[in-house]
C-alpha cells in the first residue's frame, strides 16, 4: 500500500521528539563535568598549540580521530568552558538525530506517525543510546550517528545532482571523526543495489572515493601502532581481563570477535547480553530477576518477533519503507560488527538506529495490512501494545538514568577525586575551571528516589531505605 495522508501527520512525531528533549532535558541539566576524559581533552586543547594540535590529530595511531581533536581545540577556543552551550549542544545533537529519523520515515498517516513515534522511543530507551547525552567538548558519538543518518536521508531525497556529489565530503568527514564512518559507504552501496533516488554509480564512487582517501591520510601520516586485541570486556557471566583474554584466545582470536560481534547484535535485539555479559541468564540461575530486567528483554524480544513476522509475512509495498528497511537492517549488522574487538553498551548505538528503523516499517506495514483473521489481529494487536508500553517505560527510564549520571559525575570530583589521581595531575587552571563548575550545583541524591524507580528502572547505585 502506497502511504497517502495528510502532511499535517508530521507534526505527531515532530512533538513527540521535543517533548521527549524536553523532558530528558531537565534531568540533564543537573549533570556537570565528568573528570579523566574530559579533563584531558580539554588539557590537550588547552596546552597544545594549533600546529602542535594538527601534527598530534593526524598523527595519531589507533584510534584516528584527526577532526575531533581538532574540534575539541576550536570549539574550546569559541566557547571556553562554558559547560551550558556544551550541554545544549548535546540537546541538539539529540534532538537532530531524532528529527532526521522523522523526516528519513516520512510518516503521512496517523498509523504511521504512531509507527514513528514507537520508532523514536525505541532509540531513546535503548540502553546504547545512553551515551548521546555524553558532556564532553564534543560529542562524536552523537553526531556521528548523525552524519550516517543525514547520508541515508539524502540518499531517499528526491533525485538531485548536487546531492550525489555531496556523498564524497560526508563520508570522508565522517570517517576522519569516527571510524564509524565506514558504515556511510556500506549503506549507500546497499541502497545502490537498491535502486534509492539519490544512491547513484556516482554517489557510490563519492563514498569509496572518501574512503581511499581516508586510508591514504591514515597509512601515510598516522603512527601505525597496532591495535589491542585484548580489551576487558564481558565474556559468559562475567567481567574477563585483557590478560584471561589472550590466555583464552590466543590461538585463536577470531572466535572472541564473532562472540562480541553477536553480544553487540544481541544486546540490541534482545537487550541480553550487556557489555558481552549474560546478567539476565544469571539472574535467573540465582533464582532472582529484577522487574527492570524482564521489562528489558521482555520488550526487546517481542520487539524482534514483531519485526521478524511483519517483514517476513507483509507485502511491504511502498518502495520508500524498502529502501528504510533495507538501511536499518545494514545499520544493525554492520552497527554490530563495530564491536568486533570488544564490546560496550555504546557500541550498540549505531546498531540501535537501524533496528529502529527496522520496527517503523515493521509496525507500518502491520498496522496498513490488517489481517481479517480474528485470532492473528488479536495477537498482533496483543504484541504492539507490548512494544509501545515497554519502550515508554524504557524512556522514562533514561530521565532516571541521568539522575544516576548527575550523582556520579558530582562523586567523580568529591570523594572519588583521589581515588581517580586528580591531585597528582598537573594543577592546571583548566583542571581548577572543571572542578570549581562541576561543583557550584550538587545535584539531586538519586538514592532518595521513590521505590517504584527502583523496581521499573534500570539504576546505577542502590535505594538507601529510611532516608
Amino acid at each position: 500500500m502506497s502511504q497517502r495522508g495528510n502532511a499535517r501527520t508530521w507534526i505527531i512525531p515532530v512533538v513527540w521528539t521535543l517533548l521527549v528533549t524536553s523532558i530528558l532535558g531537565v534531568a540533564f541539566s543537573s549533570v556537570s563535568w565528568p573528570f579523566v576524559d574530559v579533563y584531558n581533552n580539554f588539557y590537550k586543547a588547552t596546552a597544545y598549540s594549533w600546529s602542535e594540535t594538527i601534527a598530534s590529530a593526524f598523527g595519531s595511531g589507533v584510534e584516528y580521530r584527526p577532526l575531533l581533536i581538532i574540534g575539541n581545540k576550536l570549539v574550546h577556543q569559541l566557547v571556553g568552558l562554558r559547560i551550558w552551550v556544551y550541554k545544549l549542544l548535546v540537546l541538539l545533537q539529540f534532538a537532530a538525530v531524532l528529527a532526521v529519523l522523522v523526516w528519513i520515515f516520512q510518516p503521512l498517516t496517523r498509523r504511521r506517525a504512531f509507527a514513528a513515534c514507537l520508532a523514536l522511543a525505541c532509540v531513546t530507551g535503548l540502553h546504547g543510546s545512553r551515551v548521546l547525552f555524553m558532556v564532553a567538548p564534543l560529542n562524536a558519538h552523537s553526531f556521528g550517528l548523525l552524519l550516517v543518518l543525514t547520508a541515508v536521508l539524502l540518499a531517499l531525497s528526491p533525485p538531485a545532482r548536487w546531492i550525489e556529489w555531496m556523498f564524497l565530503p560526508l563520508t570522508l568527514f565522517a570517517l576522519l571523526l569516527l571510524e564509524s564512518g565506514a558504515l556511510i559507504v556500506v549503506v549507500i552501496v546497499v541502497l545502490w543495489r537498491m535502486r534509492a533516488p539519490n544512491a547513484s554509480a556516482r554517489a557510490v564512487l563519492g563514498t569509496v572515493g572518501a574512503a581511499a582517501i581516508y586510508l591514504a591520510v591514515r597509512l601515510g601520516l598516522g603512527s601505525q601502532v597496532a591495535a589491542s586485541t585484548y580489551t576487558e570486556t564481558g565474556l559468559g557471566f562475567a567481567d574477563v581481563t585483557g590478560v584471561q583474554l589472550a590466555q583464552t584466545f590466543a590461538h585463536a582470536p577470531y572466535l572472541l570477535w564473532i562472540y562480541n560481534v553477536a553480544a553487540t547484535l544481541f544486546t540490541v535485539t534482545f537487550s541480553e547480553p550487556r557489555a558481552g555479559r549474560y546478567a539476565f541468564i544469571e539472574a535467573l540461575l540465582h533464582g532472582y530477576v529484577p522487574a527492570w530486567m524482564v521489562i528489558h528483554v521482555l520488550s526487546s524480544a517481542v520487539t524482534t518477533a514483531v519485526v521478524v513476522y511483519a517483514l517476513s509475512t507483509s507485502r511491504i509495498s511502498d518502495v520508500r519503507d524498502r529502501y528504510i528497511a533495507a538501511a536499518g537492517l545494514t545499520l544493525l549488522v554492520g552497527g554490530s560488527l563495530l564491536g568486533f574487538l570488544y564490546t560496550r553498551d555504546r557500541i550498540a548505538l549505531y546498531a540501535g538506529g537501524g533496528y529502529a528503523m527496522l520496527l517503523y516499517v515493521a509496525v507500518a506495514a502491520l498496522l496498513e495490512n490488517r489481517s481479517p483473521a480474528r485470532v492473528r489481529s488479536v495477537v498482533v494487536t496483543a504484541a504492539l501494545i507490548v512494544v509501545a508500553a515497554g519502550w515508554l517505560l524504557r524512556t522514562g527510564e533514561a530521565y532516571f538514568q541521568l539522575r544516576d549520571v548527575a550523582w556520579e559525575n558530582h562523586l567523580e570530583w568529591t570523594t572519588r577525586y583521589e581515588e581517580l589521581g586528580g591531585y597528582i595531575r598537573p594543577q592546571t587552571d583548566v583542571l581548577m575551571l572543571l572542578r570549581k563548575t562541576a561543583l557550584e550545583r550538587v545535584p539531586d541524591d538519586p538514592r532518595d528516589d521513590p521505590l517504584w524507580t527502583y523496581t521499573l528502572f534500570e539504576r546505577q547505585y542502590e535505594r538507601v531505605s529510611g532516608r
